[in-house]
């Protein structure tokens, strides 16, 4: 397995998403701009997705 390594430093603040092909850092930014429909979800990898709408699941259904 290979992955490409970004130094984010300068993107914080950041969200860590552990999905089932490892841990992605994406920074709010990026996750912002795919919500208000700047960027397209396709940004997103699918484990990475389908993490996200687990996680807003579980609280929405508590």
């Amino acid at each position: 397995m290979t992955a490409d390594i970004h130094d984010i430093a300068d993107q914080r603040p950041h969200l860590t998403v552990t999905a089932d092909d490892g841990v992605h850092v994406l920074p709010s930014d990026l996750v912002r701009s795919v919500i208000t429909g700047d960027k397209p979800s396709a940004v997103l990898t699918e484990p990475v997705v389908r993490r996200i709408i687990e996680e807003w699941f579980q609280r929405v259904t508590a």
